[in-house]
């Protein structure tokens, strides 16, 4: 046997045994990048929790126990829990509705232009699930949830993966009118008479719902959950390898907000994520999230959840310290 050969061999037997987190990168110094993390959340006007895991590691936290309000970040939850249902066969993706003016919900829902057009919607859960995720169509979601069983199939779901520091409590027609002060009825499926009834409301109980709001333990998380649910996805542990890969492909196609996580991954990187915003009362915001998995350049996933509450920056020093945290992020990996 040549020496040649013999070399080839062992190189093969080494590489073999080196653990596969060495040869696909990672964080290196991770009290670093804590302490780059946490410099950026002190830095901010507000509250920031920051998570981050690679695939083999623990997590690496800035306040990642905290709660934080996930606004529209649920919606990448309930899609989740569709594809679970889907796995389990109780739902099918090819799976068909009519959506009509009934099943309109508030504020961001692109499906509301159409049925006001057409006069009804036809579509399937596969294009509910990318339409949520994708544009944060506040009316997929709801009749997603709807077509689960309700939001406590949705925490079931949670709790079965051992994630229950996520809540999923209210649909988005129970929480954006209650942070408001109003209780959701069937008449706010036009906006006009959403708004109207907004205006009606004496601002006092506006801003007490507001603030009632952002101490709500209802529809939160804490980033370090967050995160894990992120791994657990980009890892193939939550879902099936079919359903994996394509709630990371939908992930991939999102549209909004793209100054926040997305503007800080460099060339060579890719990412998958979900965007999250609340109103802003009396120069409050009340919450500005992102959260995603980013690829990097050697295939392997990053999970990384960003949460900036109560905030008296403007919506582009909020984008910008996320953008910053996904920078930091991406260059200390190695």
């Amino acid at each position: 046997m040549s020496k040649y050969v013999n070399l080839t061999a062992a190189v093969a037997a080494l590489v073999s045994i080196v653990p596969s987190q060495l040869i696909a990168g990672g964080f290196v110094d991770p009290d670093s990048l804590r302490a780059e993390l946490a410099a950026l959340a002190s830095a901010h006007p507000g509250r920031v929790g920051i998570c981050v895991q690679d695939e083999t590691s623990r997590p690496i936290c800035v306040n990642g126990e905290q709660r934080f309000s996930l606004q529209s970040v649920m919606k990448l939850v309930v899609a989740a829990a569709v594809m679970q249902a889907v796995d389990e066969g109780r739902i099918a993706l090819g799976d068909r509705f009519t959506i009509r003016r009934e099943d309109l919900s508030v504020n961001i829902q692109p499906i509301a232009d159409i049925v006001a057009i057409k006069g009804a919607f036809e579509t399937n859960v596969r294009g509910l699930v990318r339409r949520s995720v994708v544009e944060s169509d506040s009316a997929a979601t709801d009749v997603l949830i709807s077509h689960l069983g309700g939001t406590k199939a949705v925490q079931a779901f949670l709790d079965s993966a051992g994630l229950r520091d996520i809540r999923i409590d209210r649909t988005e027609r129970e929480l954006q009118t209650e942070t408001d002060g109003l209780t959701w009825i069937p008449e706010f499926v036009f906006p006009e008479r959403l708004e109207q009834a907004r205006k009606e409301i004496p601002e006092a109980k506006r801003q007490a719902a507001f603030e009632t709001y952002l101490t709500d333990p209802r529809d939160t998380a804490t980033p370090r959950d967050m995160v894990g649910f992120l791994h657990r996805l980009a890892t193939g542990e939550l879902l099936s390898v079919s359903s994996s890969a394509y709630l990371l492909e939908v992930m991939n196609g999102t549209v909004t907000f793209p100054d926040r996580l997305r503007a800080g991954v460099p060339s060579g990187w890719m990412i998958g994520h979900k965007t999250g915003t609340s109103q802003t009362r009396n120069g409050v915001n009340g919450v500005t999230n992102d959260v995603g998995i980013l690829t990097a350049p050697d295939s392997s996933h990053i999970a990384v959840a960003a949460f900036v509450a109560e905030s008296r920056a403007g919506k582009d020093e909020r984008a910008a310290m996320i953008a910053a945290a996904a920078r930091a992020i991406t260059a200390a990996y190695e």
